[in-house]
């Protein structure tokens, strides 16, 4: 019997096993995927690279709702603004490191309604370096908000956490990081991301709270 026949033989557990997944927690499931990949090492090339390309569609399977599919990577709309912002080689490094441990993209790449990424671009590159054709994706959104430090004063960028969006509009005080810490600016504008950003955008903490008379 050789290695694919003995696969073969127990895809009926492995079905079983997907099943059983719905019932653990996420730490469980990536502990399931590791040892899965660390099984795979030792059977040959072709048995391996399926058992990785299978670990994929289940996650996706186990995380689907009405927001998520899967789609060709080539499909995928990149924005100027992700091509000409290299992730940094330590962030690459270790969503590379848990690929190769779980067979896994750390990130789930998020596009925007027109197909556009607006998140998870270090898991695009590694589908890509891997030469994976097919991908899973959630429909999402993001939101920036022009805010000021004092009225009338120059704008800037923030983005707002998935928490906020749609729930700030202009003339919020928020709560901001900057380059001199947390400050307090008043909103502007609020617009959906657009790739025309400089990445990465420091993030919205939170709305700040009138206060009490």
């Amino acid at each position: 019997m050789t290695e694919l026949d003995l696969f073969h033989q127990y895809i009926p557990d492995i079905a079983e096993m997907i099943i059983n997944q719905r019932e653990r927690t996420q730490e469980q499931r990536v502990q399931w995927y590791k040892d899965c990949v660390e099984y795979a090492k030792s059977l040959n090339p072709f048995v391996y690279g399926f058992i990785r390309k299978t670990l994929m569609v289940i996650d996706n399977y186990l995380e689907e709702n009405d927001d998520t599919k899967m789609m060709k990577i080539e499909d995928i709309k990149i924005y100027p603004c992700f091509a000409a912002n290299k992730p940094k080689p330590d962030k690459m490094n270790q969503k590379e490191q848990y690929f190769a441990e779980t067979g896994l993209l750390q990130s789930r790449i998020i596009l925007d309604s027109r197909g556009n990424l607006i998140d998870g671009y270090t898991s695009y590159l590694l589908a890509k370096a891997h030469d994976i054709k097919i991908v899973s994706v959630r429909y999402g959104k993001r939101q920036i908000v022009r805010a000021s430090y004092k009225p009338g004063g120059r704008l800037y960028s923030w983005e707002l956490p998935e928490a906020l969006i749609n729930r700030v509009s202009a003339g919020d005080k928020v709560l901001v990081h900057t380059e001199r810490g947390v400050k307090v600016v008043t909103v502007a504008v609020v617009k959906e991301y657009a790739g025309n950003e400089p990445e990465p955008l420091r993030m919205v903490i939170n709305v700040k709270q009138a206060r009490r008379v």
